[in-house]
């Protein structure tokens, strides 16, 4: 089998190889994967995606073949946020090079790096929509094992994807796209009329400027909306418009609507307010812990049959299973809904930073920066008699904005 290749960008040579090591010491990347850093190449490979631009913008020139360029073979770009020692002159940032990689190159999945801090925590659990980065993630988090496979111990961001898994079903959605550019985003999604018109103000402005974004369609969205091609630019071709839409669509569901746990759920957020569909002993850590996996259904320790009717089915579009919210409430095949009498307050809570349910006494309440509901949330206490057992698991760790924890 044929590695993936993995491109580091980043403007000092050390760091470069640096990371390079890193990754190449977790067997799951070695396995699948091949590591090749960008140094003397990046000038070249940025003005030829410039070019790329240029054409696509001047409609007189027809573009028949993209042509060769370093980042059309990356399944993983990864992109240092700092680059001023590339070019001094005309100092450009990772956001730069995100942006044009994305629209005017055939790689994978990017990865934003150091922008928000080397190893921290959002507290938010919102991300910057703006960034065309796929992920962000601190220096010292690559070659965290958790990004990488499965199971994982420790710090591991319930926001992060499994990213070998991540860049095959980039290409999925890409393939998928391609004959779909003119069907609406919110009714290929399979979110219903009602679900659309409950979105978050902020979701549903995302996907076009409009008073009807459940009318936006994928290649609407690319060129009108200002999340896909900024005002002026052009997509090279469909191939290109369904790349960019399938990168800013996917992170919108992922970032925006998934995380406010109100719209969509996922398993450990199902099992946390309604404990029947656990598979197992509700007072047993282990029991809980089986709902986190990121892999699919199977073996997910949720009764996932009984919200079969609920579940989103474009599995490639998010990391891992999830149910639509709103319906599920309405369903008496749930016992917590036919009697809500009958629900108890449980012992475990699912803590955002480890991914993984952990006794309420050595987890630490904060309140997430999201339009939901539910946005009381958790994290490893190191400070309680029960969390110091978990410390190490976060030690080194910056939580922000710390004022998360105090509102």
């Amino acid at each position: 089998m044929k590695k993936k290749k993995i491109l580091i960008c980043d403007d000092i040579a050390s760091t470069r190889e640096r990371w390079k090591t890193m990754l190449e010491k977790i067997p799951s990347v070695r396995q699948e994967f091949e590591i090749e850093t960008v140094g003397d190449r990046f000038k070249q490979t940025m003005g030829d995606l410039e070019g790329r631009r240029r054409k696509a913008r001047n409609r007189k020139v027809k573009v028949s073949s993209w042509g060769s360029n370093l980042f059309d073979s990356a399944a993983v770009l990864m992109v240092d946020y700092d680059l001023f020692d590339f070019n001094r002159e005309d100092y450009i940032t990772g956001e730069g090079v995100a942006y044009l990689a994305r629209c005017y190159s055939r790689c994978g999945l990017i990865v934003a790096v150091n922008q928000f801090g080397e190893n921290a925590f959002d507290l938010t659990l919102k991300c910057n929509p703006q960034s065309f980065a796929d992920l962000n993630v601190g220096s010292k988090q690559l070659a965290n094992p958790g990004l990488w496979k499965e199971p994982w111990k420790g710090f591991r961001p319930s926001y992060w994807p499994n990213l070998p898994a991540a860049v095959t079903s980039f290409e999925h959605r890409v393939n998928d796209l391609k004959n779909n550019l003119n069907r609406t985003v919110l009714s290929y999604l399979g979110f219903s009329r009602q679900i659309s018109e409950n979105l978050p103000r902020s979701s549903r402005e995302f996907l076009g400027s409009g008073d009807k974004p459940e009318s936006v369609k994928f290649g609407e969205f690319v060129s009108e909306s200002g999340n896909g091609l900024r005002r002026k630019d052009q997509a090279l071709d469909s191939e290109s418009t369904a790349r960019i839409a399938a990168s800013r669509i996917a992170k919108w569901l992922e970032r925006m609507v998934l995380a406010g746990q109100d719209v969509l759920v996922d398993a450990p957020h199902l099992v946390s307010r309604f404990p029947s569909l656990l598979v197992g002993k509700s007072n047993t850590l282990g029991a809980w812990n089986k709902t986190v996996s990121v892999k699919g259904l199977k073996g997910l320790g949720v009764r996932y049959r009984k919200v079969e009717k609920f579940r989103f089915e474009r599995q490639d579009w998010l990391s891992r299973p999830a149910w639509f919210w709103k319906p599920l409430t309405n369903s008496e095949d749930i016992a917590e809904v036919e009697d809500p009498w009958k629900t108890q307050l449980q012992d475990y809570v699912f803590c955002e930073d480890i991914s993984k349910f952990l006794p309420r006494a050595a987890a630490r309440e904060f309140v997430a920066d999201l339009p939901s509901p539910f946005v009381r949330r958790f994290v490893v206490d190191p400070k309680s008699k029960q969390g110091r057992r978990f410390a190490s698991s976060v030690k080194g760790v910056e939580y922000v904005p710390a004022v998360r924890f105090s509102l």
